[in-house]
């Protein structure tokens, strides 16, 4: 056993030569993991030193693009007010003052002429008498003038009282005796001006050859409105119209057309055919002695968007209600 061990032993390095291999071992290895961590360092700087310029290239780009789309607001400034939306309803045409006009009757005319002869005659009764203790009565005499047709052949009508001649050309239609109705032709050569014709219209024809129509046509100055235009007017709307169907009795809706003309109709003001004198009185406002103050200073609007026409008739449009 000893000569086994002491072989054994003999065969064993020294212990300074293996604690020197150990410590060399080491090193080698601390050597292999000192190169091992600098390639691994420089693979990282490699990598950073190629992703920088793209990272730096992409950010610039973006910035420029943004840029673009939506430039800084500068300090101090405020974002652009939103526009307000356009209006879309009528279009106001302005403030007019309605006035009425109707057929005149030379029946009513008469009668009324004939009611202030009786009162004068009852004057006259009242009166003191003469020195015989009579009483001397004027005679009424009706001065008549000529009606003549217009168009140049200056051809008699009728014979009408002054009075009535005198209404006729104010009003611009009017309804004879004899049931015929007249309408104002214009200025003429005449012995009497203005001139007439005989139309057989049921109230008569407007300046623009249509039909005239109770509570829808209207007479205004072309300066102003334009001749076959439909109006709009509120104030008319929810008024309900005297008389009887189909030219009254009805709710208004606001909706007129301007077919006529007259001398005396001048700036903002709008005469408005009611059809009968009756009419125009059922039109004042009740518990003011019939004024008709409500009439003054009336708004008015474009009726296109909102009235139409049909034929001879004037309303509102179904989809605007």
């Amino acid at each position: 056993m000893t000569n086994a061990i002491g072989c054994e032993s003999s065969d064993d390095p020294a212990p300074e030569q293996s604690g020197a291999s150990v410590i060399g071992t080491i090193a080698a290895v601390m050597r292999s993991g000192a190169k091992l961590l600098v390639d691994l360092l420089d693979r990282i700087l490699h990598s950073i030193r190629v992703v920088a310029p793209v990272v730096l290239g992409f950010a610039c780009q973006s910035t420029s693009d943004v840029a673009k789309v939506a430039p800084p607001t500068r300090e101090g400034s405020s974002a652009p007010a939103a526009q307000a939306p356009q209006d879309t309803g009528p279009r106001q045409l302005g403030k007019f003052t309605i006035t009425f006009y109707y057929v005149i009757g030379e029946d009513e005319v008469s009668a009324k002429s004939a009611r202030l002869a009786a009162n004068d005659n009852r004057n006259a009764e009242d009166s003191e008498s003469d020195s015989d203790g009579e009483i001397e009565l004027a005679s009424i005499t009706q001065d008549l003038v000529t009606l003549y047709a217009g168009g140049g052949r200056c051809e008699p009508i009728a014979e009408v009282s002054k009075e009535f001649a005198s209404q006729l050309a104010l009003q611009g239609t009017g309804k004879l005796h004899d049931g015929r109705m007249v309408n104002i032709w214009g200025a003429c050569n005449c012995r009497r001006s203005p001139c007439f014709k005989v139309t057989q219209a049921q109230w008569g024809t407007a300046g623009s050859g249509r039909s005239l129509q109770p509570f829808r046509t209207i007479a205004v100055d072309p300066k102003v409105v334009k001749l076959g235009s439909l109006l709009y007017v509120p104030l008319l709307e929810g008024r309900t119209m005297p008389g009887r169907a189909p030219w009254g009795g009805y709710v208004h809706d606001g909706c007129v057309v301007a077919d006529d003309t007259g001398g005396h109709i001048i700036g903002n003001r709008i005469d408005l055919f009611v059809g009968r004198k009756a009419y125009f009185f059922g039109l004042g406002t009740s518990g003011s002695g019939g004024s008709h103050a409500w009439a003054r200073h009336v708004p008015a609007f474009d009726g296109t968007g909102i009235c139409e026409r049909k034929g001879r008739k004037v309303s509102r449009k179904a989809a605007s209600i």
